[in-house]
């Protein structure tokens, strides 16, 4: 129980730090903001389900992940799904 509050402090204050640096001209904000939402995805299965609802709600979003996992996991992602 305590492990999983502190990965979502860490995460939350990562990714809110990574919001703070995503308008800076250089690129650490979206890395930022990656890591503080991994490790909330560790932490949390609601964290995982809600982001799965936007990757529905939104096909753009879904396809571009499809993409990034198949690439990263070759031909095993493209026979599974989400």
């Amino acid at each position: 129980m305590i492990k999983k509050t502190l990965l979502m402090v860490a995460g939350s204050t990562i990714f809110i730090v990574g919001m703070v640096l995503f308008p800076l001209p250089v690129p650490f904000g979206l890395p930022t903001m990656i890591v503080g939402l991994s490790l909330m995805f560790k932490a949390s299965d609601k964290v995982k389900r809600s982001t799965l609802k936007l990757f529905n709600k939104y096909p753009y979003s879904r396809n571009a992940w499809q993409k990034v996992r198949v690439y990263r996991l070759g031909k095993k992602a493209r026979n599974s799904r989400l």
